[in-house]
Parts: C-alpha cells; structure tokens; sequence
C-alpha cells in the first residue's frame, strides 16, 4: 500500500512513530559510542607498537644487507660480518618468540603471512653463509687490462702486415719490450702488486716474457732485412725489352726484302721506352731506387744509337746498297741493342735484389714474429685465465647475492610490508580511533537534528497534503490531448507524402534494373572478346619466342665460324714469323758468305735460293691471311645482320609480351566489371522489392495517422466534457469522485478557494470520518 492511500490518521501515526523511533537511536548510540572510543584506544596502543618492532624488522634487514654487499663492494673489508643464524637475528627472535603469538592474538589474520615469511627469511640468511663461502679478494680489472694488451698486440702484430699488404716505406713500430703498454706493466709495479697477493700468477707473469721479448725482436729483424719493392717494374722493363727486340725482327725483315721502308720508330723519345723514360711513374722510380736510375742513365746512349742505326739502315737500302745495310745491322744495330738489354738485366736484377729482401722479412714474420706472437698470447690467455679463476670466487658470491640474497630479502621485505598493511587494516589507528569518535558525535547530532526537523516535515506534509488540489491534471490532459492531434495530423500528412515518393521511387528503381540489364549483357561480351584477344596474343608470342631462338642457334654458328677463322689466322701469323726467321737466317748466311769471299760462293747461292723460297712463302702467307681476313669480315657482317634481327625479334617479343599483358588486364577489368555491374543490378532488384515494400506500409501509415488523428480529436472533447463535469476540479465516475494522481505536479491549490461542498466532493467516501475528526 502506497503513502497516498494511507488515511489521514495513518499518515500521523506513521509519522510521530518515525520521530520517536530516531530519539530513541540516538540516546542508544550515546552510550555505545563511548564504549566503543574506550576499547578502540586500547587495540590502538597495541597496534601502534606492533607497527613500529615490524618497521624496525625492515630497517634491520635492509642494514644486515648493506653490510653483505660492502664485502662485495669496499677492497677493505675481506671478512664478511653478519648474522647467518635465520633464528638468531633481531627479527628471528621475535619471529620464533612470544611477541609473535601476541601479535597473532591482537590481528589474527597476521598467522599465514608470518608463516609465509619463514622460508625466505632463511633464504636470505643461507645465502650470506654461501657469499662467505665463496667469496676471495681479487683485482676487478686485471682480466680486462690483460684482454686490452692482447688486442694491443694484434694491434701491434696487424701494423706489420700491413707494411707488406701496403708495400710501405718502413716498418714504424714499438720495438722495445720494456716501452710497450704490455711491457710497461709487466717489469713495473702492476704485474709486482700482482705477484706478491698471487704466487700461482707470479710464475705466469715471468713466464710471459720470454716470448714477449722475442715477439719485439722479430719486429727488429724485419726493419733491418725489409726492403720496399715496386710492383710491376719488372715487368715493364722485360716488356720494353721485348719491344726492342721485335723492333730489330722489323728492321731484319726490312734487309732481308730490300725494303727501305722499315716500319719502325728512329726517333728514340717516341718508342715506348722512350715514351716511359719521359713519364712521372718513371721519375718517380729514378727518386726512390737508385740503382733503377742508374741502369736507365746508363742504357739511354746505347739506345740512341740503336734508333740511329735504323735511319742508317734506311738510308743504305734506299741507295740499293743492301749488304752495307746488313753490315750496319750486324756491327751497330745488334751490339746496341744487347747494350740496352744488358743495363736493362741490371736494373731488373736490382729490382729482384729489393723482391729477395722483403721475402726474407716475410719470412722473419712467418718464422719468427708469428709463432713469438702466438707464445705470447697463450701466455698471456694463460695469466688472464689464472685472474679469472681468481675473480671466480668474487663473481660466484656476486652471483648469490644478486640470484638469492637480494630475492629472498625483496620477499622478506614484501611479506613485512604486507603484515604492516593487514595490521593496519585490521588494528583501528590514532586517525581511525579520532574518526570513530567524530562519527559518533556526528551521528548523534544528526540524528538528533533529523529527528526534529522530520518532525516538522511531517507536520506541515501531512497538513498540505490534505489539501493539495488536483485540478492541474485536467489541465495538462486537455494541453496533451491538443498536441497529439496537432501531431497525428502532421505525421497523416508525411506519411501521404512518403506513400506517393515511395511509389514514383519504385518505378525508377525498375526503368534502372532494365538498363543495368542491358550493360551487364553487353559487358560480358567484352569480356569474351578480350579473353579471346590475350589467347591469340600468347600464340603469337610462342611463335616469335620460337623465332628467337632460332636467330640465336643462327648467331652462334656464325660465331664459331668466326673463331675457327680467327685460329686459322693465327696459324697463319705463325708461318709468317717461320718465313722472318728464314729470312733473317738466309740473310746472315748472305752475310757471312759475303766475308767468306769466293769460298762462301755457292754457299750464297743456296742461301739466295733460300731467302727466295721464304719470301714466296711469306708472300702466300700473306694472301692466304688477306683472304681468310676477308671472310671472317664477310662473316661478321652477317653476324651484325642476323644479331640485328635477333634484336628485332627480340622488340617484337617484348612489345608481344606487353600487348599480351593489356589484353589480359583488358580481359580482367571486363570480367570485374562485368561481375560488378551483376552485383549492382541484383542490389537495384533488392532496392526495388524493398521500395515496393515501403510504398505498401507508408500507405498503411498513412490509413492509421488518420485514425490516430480522429481518435485525438475525440479524446479532446471527451476532456473538454469532463472538465465541465468536475469544474475543471476532478473526474466524475459512477457519481463518485477520484483524485487523480500525479506526482510530478507542483502548484498546489489553498482549499480555501473551494465551497465545502466541493472540498467534500474531492475526498474518498472512505476518508471523510478521518478528515472530520482531524
């Protein structure tokens, strides 16, 4: 039953028994208050020292682990100095103690994690009995400094070479191995620091120098034996000598057929050893080897003589006198050019000299400088794995202290801090005890404030109640009633506009199908095409890729045709260089028959027949090279010929393979296309059907509107009628009236403005004895 039903002694009798009913709580929570303010200052004092031993417990660990971690830090502790007895600690005895089992009585709740802290509790203190025993006092750094030298040494040992990768001048090195970084330490106060707190390392150090001092004086055999050679020199030189010497074949051959026109150079700073005398490598030889300079000063006479037997050579065959020719080639022209080779032979002896010293310092290295390097890296691997071992015992209580120590007080610490925060949940504080004080004193005044002002709340509610009218319901009824019609008019009207939109969209919708129809027929015919296009493009690229490989198999016949001519040419030159040397041998003979007088005559004779027999034979050589000459330029141009059409097959399978690829895309596009296009026309057909769907329920929209509309417009009348009926005051039903609830109303009508009829009339036949006694 709800408040408004109440009757008018109800509703006081609710209400004086509200009053009395929070009087009565607040005189109750008076008295219980001070005892509870009473009690809470006891569990306080407890808490409030339980608080400060488990902070002091925290403070404690965190100090028993400063001092671990200074053994491990600070070179002037070398014991370690802590309690490892997890029961004889400050915190094990109040943890194994009675203060625990108080403390478990005060918070119960405090019993699973002071168990739970046991276990890492005497983690943390095993591990220090670990760290004493691992720990040993070592040098940090020495196995670092000592890996440093060792780099230092292939440092060192890389600088060597690279003097013989480079070819550099000389070797600049540290030779001394007392001045090295390595040596500096090993004969001065380090390695004898080292030495006296280790004795194992003592004996390790001494044995590293041996082949330390061995190592620095391979290095100074290698700068006394080095030399810097010239790549390439020797080769040049034998080179220009070769040129000379086919340079006296031409000028042989020249005697040999009578020919006053040589074919060779006479100036002598034109020839190519002219050319490379003149050059900037050439004087750059001469400034750093002195021996080169000398040899090329001392053939630079004789080679112009050699040159100049050439113009005189000219000169005799052009005056017919062959045999003072001859004599010039054989008393000057020979004589001068083993003069040249001979100071050439010197200065490439020299050069080979300078090649002998720099293999003997690449010996010194490969016999001496590595193996001394070796030694001394395994020497000092081995004083370096000594310091290791030593840090061993450093590293290993490092290791337990940050694997173990430092866990098992992180859980010590964690547990501490979370038996601190369930005490303080659980234990009231000073600021807790002060609140529930406050709270108290608060609650009863405000209860005590609530009671009185409810009082009066209830007083002039109940009073205003009974008189509060109901005449704005009609009103609002009537006002509602006008805008529903108002509104079902509008919404008649828009749902005939939607209804007649609806229809002239459907009939759209269908003329848009039909063509979308059409270019989906249409589109799918391009699609047929183009994939019947892109197969008849891949035929035709088979048959021009066929092609090309014909042209190809074409291209390499006429190649190896080529080359079997080139061979036959080379065969050719070879007896063409047969018949020069039988030229050159009849013309010697010629000239030794000539000295021989009447006695070489016949001996001349033969060797005429024979200079005759070579000179036709050169002569078919040399046809026989014109011709072949001849045919393999035949042949190469048809190879130019078929390789151009090779690269013009080639163009058209290129330009097939791209039409092929936009044929293809072609043929795709129309197919997405085509595909498209179904999509959209099923989508329209879709669209159509549910046009047509929503032309039907806006018409039917539109029928129920204007119901709606003449169903407004009468409950408005009926308003009006039922106004008039009550006055505009009430609702007359079965000649009884009902109050009309509302809770949302606020103007509230004075009944002073109503006749005592009226007012009678307003209040349930039920509540008019209650009303009459109040």
């Amino acid at each position: 039953m709800s408040w408004k039903n109440f009757t008018i002694g109800k509703k006081i009798a609710v209400g004086f028994g509200v009053v009395m009913i929070l009087l009565v709580t607040c005189v109750a929570l008076s008295f219980t208050g001070v005892g509870g303010i009473v009690h809470n200052a006891s569990i306080v004092i407890d808490g409030n020292k339980l608080d400060c031993t488990l902070a002091q417990k925290e403070v404690d660990h965190l100090n028993w682990a400063n001092n671990v971690n200074a053994l491990l830090t600070d070179d002037r502790i070398t014991k370690l100095e802590v309690e490892t007895d997890d029961h004889k600690c400050a915190f094990g005895k109040w943890l194994y103690g009675e203060e625990r089992k108080q403390a478990e009585t005060l918070v119960p709740s405090l019993a699973p994690l002071l168990k739970e802290i046991e276990e890492p509790h005497r983690h943390l203190h095993e591990s220090a009995v670990a760290i004493g025993q691992h720990f040993k006092q070592a040098d940090p750094s020495l196995p670092g400094f000592l890996a440093a030298k060792e780099s230092d040494h292939l440092k060192w040992a890389a600088k060597i070479d690279a003097l013989f990768l480079n070819n550099l001048p000389e070797l600049v090195i540290e030779t001394d191995d007392h001045k090295c970084s390595l040596g500096q330490w090993l004969h001065g106060e380090g390695a004898r620091k080292v030495a006296e707190l280790n004795p194992e390392l003592a004996s390790l150090i001494e044995a590293l120098k041996e082949p330390h001092h061995r190592l620095h004086m391979s290095a100074v055999e290698i700068q006394k034996t080095y030399a810097q050679i010239h790549p390439g020199l020797n080769d040049l030189l034998r080179a220009r000598l070769d040129d000379h010497r086919a340079w006296a074949q031409k000028v042989a051959q020249g005697i040999i057929t009578g020919n006053a026109e040589l074919g060779v150079e006479t100036d002598p700073t034109l020839c190519a050893f002219g050319k490379f005398l003149a050059s900037e490598q050439a004087q750059t030889y001469m400034k750093e080897f002195p021996a080169f300079k000398m040899g090329m000063e001392a053939a630079m006479g004789p080679h112009e003589q050699l040159h100049q037997s050439a113009t005189d050579i000219q000169r005799a065959l052009s005056l017919g006198d062959n045999a003072g020719a001859a004599e010039i080639f054989r008393s000057r022209t020979l004589p001068a050019l083993e003069e040249v080779a001979r100071h050439f032979k010197e200065a490439i002896e020299a050069e080979e000299l300078l090649v002998q010293a720099q293999n003997e310092a690449k010996g010194i290295r490969r016999n001496q400088t590595l193996p001394a390097l070796e030694e001394t890296r395994a020497a000092l691997n081995k004083v370096k794995s000594s310091a290791d071992k030593e840090l061993e015992g450093m590293n290993k209580a490092n290791q337990v202290y940050a694997q173990q120590t430092m866990p098992a007080l992180a859980a010590v610490q964690k547990l501490l801090h979370e038996t601190r925060q369930e005490m303080r949940r659980n234990v009231m504080t000073d600021e807790a005890m002060l609140t529930s004080a406050q709270g108290t004193r608060r609650n009863v005044g405000v209860i005590g404030g609530v009671a009185v002002i409810l009082g009066i709340f209830l007083a002039l509610f109940i009073a205003r109640g009974i008189t509060s009218l109901l005449q704005t319901t009609a009103t609002s009824m009537d006002e509602a009633a006008g805008h529903v019609a108002a509104a079902s008019g509008q919404v008649s009207s828009a749902s005939q506009q939607l209804a007649e939109g609806a229809s002239e969209n459907a009939a759209s919708l269908e003329e848009t199908s039909s063509s979308l129809e059409q270019m989906s027929s249409m589109t799918k015919q391009n699609a047929d095409n183009a994939s019947q296009a892109n197969s008849l493009m891949q035929e035709t690229h088979s048959v021009v890729s066929r092609a090309v490989e014909s042209m190809k198999e074409l291209t390499g016949s006429m190649e190896e045709i080529s080359l079997a001519g080139q061979d036959i040419g080379k065969i050719i030159k070879t007896i063409d260089e047969i018949s020069f040397q039988t030229n050159l041998l009849a013309l010697n003979a010629a000239v030794e028959a000539a000295r021989a007088g009447e006695a070489g005559a016949g001996f001349a004779v033969v060797a005429d027949e024979v200079r005759n027999l070579a000179q036709r034979a050169a002569e078919a050589a040399r046809n026989t090279s014109a011709l072949i000459a001849g045919t393999i330029q035949k042949i190469e141009q048809g190879s130019n010929l078929v390789h151009q059409t090779d690269q013009a097959f080639e163009e058209v399978t290129a330009n097939a393979d791209k039409v092929a690829h936009l044929v293809g895309e072609i043929a795709a596009a129309s197919q997405e296309q085509a595909q498209g296009i179904e999509q959209i026309n099923t989508a329209m057909s879709q669209m159509d059907h549910v046009t047509q769907q929503n032309a039907a329920n806006a018409e039917e929209s539109a029928s129920a509107s204007e119901e709606l509309n003449a169903q407004a417009v009468n409950m408005k009348d009926s308003v009006g009628q039922l106004m008039k009926m009550v006055g505009g005051n009430g609702h007359s039903h079965n000649g009884r009236v009902t109050m009309l609830a509302a809770p949302e109303w606020t103007q509230i009508t004075s009944p002073k403005k109503l006749k005592a009829s009226e007012a009678e009339a307003m209040i349930p036949l039920d509540d008019r004895n209650d009303f009459t006694d109040f």
